[in-house]
C-alpha cells in the first residue's frame, strides 16, 4: 500500500499541477486589502464586503461556531482476509448521496460497493479495456449511477450502482490520475490534458464538465495568477536523467477544488485567502482569516525527507542514495504554508486542512460554511486519518470516508458523519 500511494504522488505531481488565482478586472492590491495576518481592527468575528467586481468578501477573525462540530466515526469497513468484499490496494472512493460507499480498486480493477452501514453488496466492472471494462478507476456517483473515469483509457464508463449493470461509455481525456468532482448541476467534473490557445502570460488547467449520461459535456479553463517557474521540485536522477519529479514539501503553491456550489475554489497556499470562481476566469466570493506562519525546525525537514525517501525506496525502481542526493532538506522552507489543501462537502462547506507539525498527534480542518464563514477548528486523533494528503478520501453530504492502514498494513475504509451539535439555549 505504501508503494502504490506514493508512486501514484509522484505520478499525480509529475504533470501540470494545480491551477489558482487569476484577479480579472481588480488590482491584486484592492482583493487583498485588509486580508493580511493581523485580525481586523473592528474587531468583528467575521468582516464582510463587496469588492468593485461584486464579489464578496468575507474575513473571519474567529470561529463563529467554536465546539459544535466534529467527525463522529461511524465504521470501519474492512472485510477479512479471504472475503469478497475484502480491500486489496484502493485507488479512489465516492459517497453516494444515500451513504452508499464506493471503493476503486487497482490490478484487478474493479468497483467494490457497501451499503450505509458498511455491508459488503457486490462488485462493479472488471479489468480490461472492453465494455464495462477498465485499468483504473475515479468515481462520481449521481443518484442509482456510478461514473468510474479511466485516464489510462481515456474514457469514462457508467454503471447503475443498485445491480452494477453496465450502461455506456464516455469518451474524456487521459493522463490525470486525479479525483472526479461533482458540481451543483450534479456534472461529472474531471481534469483533462488539454491546453488553452493562449499560453503566453500565464498557464491553465483544464476540465471537462459532463452528465453522467454523456450530454452536455464542456470544457472549462481555470487560470492561474503565478507562474509554473515558481514553483520547487525535488529532482532526483543519474546525472544524465532524470527519474522522478515531486514537490517540496511546505513550498507555497496553487490548489483548487471543484465546489459543490458551482464552479471551483482555488488559493495560493501561501496566503490564507481562498478565491471562489464560477468560470475559471471569473471571481465571485473571496473567504479566509488572519494567519501566522509556523517555523520549520530542522528535525521536523529532516524526518519529512526519510519519510518520503523510505515510501519510495520500497519500490525498489530508485536507490535510497539516489533518492536522498535529490531530495535534499535545503529546499524545505523555513515557515510553513497557510494549508496544504481543501475539500469541498456535498453541503457547499471547505474543509481545510491545517498543516500541522508532523510530531503533532491530530489532524486539524478548518471548517468554513456555504456562506464562506468560518465556523470552528475540528480534530481528529491522527491515528484515526490519513497520513498521505494523496490518500483516497471522500466527501459526501453528511459523511467523509478515507482510505487509512492497520498496523499489519491493511487498507480500511473509516466512514465518518459530519455532525454539528445542538445548540443550547441561554435560559
Amino acid at each position: 500500500m505504501q508503494r502504490l500511494i506514493a508512486r501514484a504522488a509522484a505520478l499525480r505531481f509529475a504533470g501540470f499541477g494545480f491551477a489558482g488565482f487569476s484577479f480579472t478586472g481588480l488590482a491584486l492590491g484592492a482583493l487583498l486589502s485588509g486580508c493580511g495576518d493581523a485580525a481586523s481592527p473592528s474587531g468583528a468575528a467575521v468582516v464582510i464586503d463587496t469588492l468593485p467586481n461584486g464579489a464578496v468578501r468575507t474575513i473571519s477573525n474567529a470561529p463563529t461556531q467554536p465546539g459544535q462540530w466534529q467527525l463522529a466515526l461511524l465504521h470501519r469497513v474492512q472485510p477479512a482476509e479471504g472475503d469478497s468484499g475484502e480491500l486489496l490496494q484502493p485507488q479512489d472512493l465516492a459517497l453516494a448521496d444515500d451513504g452508499t460507499l464506493l471503493v476503486s480498486e487497482t490490478g484487478d480493477a474493479h468497483v467494490k460497493v457497501f451499503d450505509a452501514s458498511g455491508r459488503f453488496l457486490r462488485r462493479i466492472g472488471r479489468s480490461g479495456q472492453g465494455p464495462g471494462e477498465f485499468r483504473v478507476g475515479f468515481l462520481a456517483a449521481r443518484g442509482d449511477t456510478l461514473l468510474v473515469q479511466d485516464p489510462q483509457a481515456g474514457r469514462a464508463s457508467t454503471f447503475r450502482i443498485s445491480d452494477g449493470a453496465f450502461l455506456g461509455s464516455i469518451p474524456t481525456t487521459c493522463c490525470y490520475w486525479e479525483p472526479v468532482g461533482r458540481d451543483r448541476r450534479g456534472r461529472a467534473v474531471l481534469p483533462a490534458n488539454h491546453a488553452p490557445d493562449d499560453t503566453a502570460s500565464r498557464s491553465a488547467t483544464a476540465w471537462i464538465r459532463l452528465a453522467f449520461n454523456g450530454t452536455d459535456a464542456d470544457t472549462v479553463f481555470v487560470w492561474e495568477g503565478r507562474a509554473r517557474s515558481d514553483r520547487v521540485f525535488w529532482e532526483v536522477g543519474d546525472g544524465q536523467t532524470m527519474q522522478m519529479r515531486m514537490p517540496v514539501p511546505y513550498v507555497p503553491r496553487e490548489v483548487e477544488t471543484v465546489d459543490r456550489q458551482g464552479g471551483w475554489v482555488t488559493a495560493w497556499t501561501g496566503q490564507y485567502l481562498l478565491r471562489a470562481t464560477s468560470t475559471g476566469d471569473d471571481t465571485v466570493a473571496l473567504f479566509g482569516r488572519p494567519f501566522a506562519p509556523a517555523a520549520v525546525s530542522a528535525s521536523e525537514k529532516r524526518r519529512l525527507v526519510d519519510v518520503r525517501v523510505s515510501a519510495m525506496a520500497e519500490d525498489g525502481d530508485i536507490s535510497e542514495a539516489m533518492l536522498r542526493a535529490g531530495m535534499t532538506t535545503e529546499k524545505i522552507p523555513d515557515r510553513r504554508p497557510a494549508f496544504e489543501q481543501f475539500h469541498s462537502d456535498g453541503r457547499g462547506r471547505t474543509w481545510i486542512a491545517r498543516l500541522m507539525p508532523d510530531t503533532a498527534s491530530h489532524a486539524e480542518f478548518d471548517l468554513f460554511d456555504a456562506d464562506r464563514r468560518w465556523v470552528d477548528v475540528v480534530r481528529i486523533p491522527k491515528s484515526d486519518w490519513s497520513r498521505h494528503d494523496y490518500s483516497p478520501i471522500a466527501w459526501g453530504l453528511d459523511r467523509v470516508a478515507v482510505v487509512v492502514e492497520d498496523a499489519d498494513g491493511r487498507p480500511s475504509v473509516l466512514v465518518y458523519e459530519i455532525r454539528q451539535s445542538a445548540i443550547r439555549s441561554s435560559q
